[in-house]
């Protein structure tokens, strides 16, 4: 691959774990996000701006797009809607002419799981399933996929979305119950969630992520608009909590059995299509996945 890949978000969660993956495989990287990084790996850079993004990436040799850079879940900012949709619509837009300006011949776009809103929790979950989302976090990302999808069409760009699930582990700085239950654990203290016992949620080791990406970036071809990147078929919120103390043993956890308001119920997602097409599964089961992050978690107590 000639050329940098440039990476937005990248000190963000995901926009880091897939920058350090692209390097680890001798891929050059280009990093954005909103602050310089003092190591002198990132460039600041607001995507809103866009004779700022186009300054600051004129001399430079483009491969790919990967967007990671945006609000990042329906928990942040709620109280500022437009706030949400502008930054993520426009930044998408501004990237996505870029694109097409530069001949850059890759996009691969960080959607959410959240675009398929509520579905029934004992039907799969499949790509082509109709988008009804329930927050201004999920319409962005919506619009996002669609503005992706009519570049592909209109103007020849290969683009492609991942539908990500819940995120968790090491570099996680927005609110996250795995993190919240095992930092209970390993400080002794009781821990009290107060929603979704019977609830099916879907998460993924921000590790498998990466690699979902990178697998986006290098693939041939790309045969559907969007993919939906989770690790298995979820978990309830009970059951997860009762997973944890396993691993990290600690005081009992109490679950409420109220609906979470920020998490749709949802039916078991169908993985089939990424795995086929992208040559992806997740690597890092659940148990697997919390061990670490503990261990992580354990150097920063």
């Amino acid at each position: 691959m000639s050329g940098a890949v440039l990476v937005t978000g990248a000190a963000g969660l995901v926009g880091r774990a897939v920058a350090s993956t692209l390097r680890r495989e001798g891929t050059a990287v280009f990093g954005l996000d909103l602050a310089d990084d003092p190591g002198g790996s990132i460039v600041a850079c607001d995507l809103r701006d866009a004779r700022r993004l186009a300054a600051i990436t004129q001399s430079r040799e483009i491969s790919a797009i990967v967007h990671c850079g945006a609000v990042s879940g329906p928990a942040l900012h709620r109280d500022d809607p437009g706030y949400v949709a502008r930054t993520n619509i426009e930044s998408t837009v501004n990237l996505l002419e870029l694109a097409v300006a530069r001949g850059i011949p890759r996009f691969v776009f960080a959607s959410s799981a959240a675009v398929y809103g509520r579905t029934p929790e004992d039907v799969m979950v499949e790509e082509e399933r109709p988008l009804h989302p329930t927050s201004i976090y999920a319409a962005s990302k919506v619009a996002g996929e669609a503005l992706v999808e009519a570049c592909s069409h209109q103007c020849g760009l290969s683009g492609v979305s991942l539908r990500i699930a819940a995120v968790y582990g090491p570099g996680r700085r927005t609110p996250c119950a795995i993190r919240d239950l095992i930092l209970a654990g390993l400080e002794g203290k009781p821990a009290c969630l107060s929603y979704g016992r019977d609830q099916r949620y879907h998460y993924v080791h921000v590790g498998d992520v990466a690699d979902a990406v990178v697998a986006a970036v290098r693939a041939g071809s790309i045969r559907k608009p969007a993919y939906t990147i989770a690790a298995d078929r979820g978990i309830t919120m009970g059951d997860l909590a009762e997973l944890v103390r396993k691993i990290v043993p600690g005081p009992p956890v109490l679950v409420g059995d109220k609906e979470d308001p920020l998490s749709d119920p949802q039916g078991p997602y169908d993985l089939d299509a990424v795995a086929r097409d992208l040559g992806w599964r997740a690597r890092i089961t659940l148990p697997e996945g919390i061990r670490s992050y503990a261990a992580a978690l354990l150097q920063e107590i």
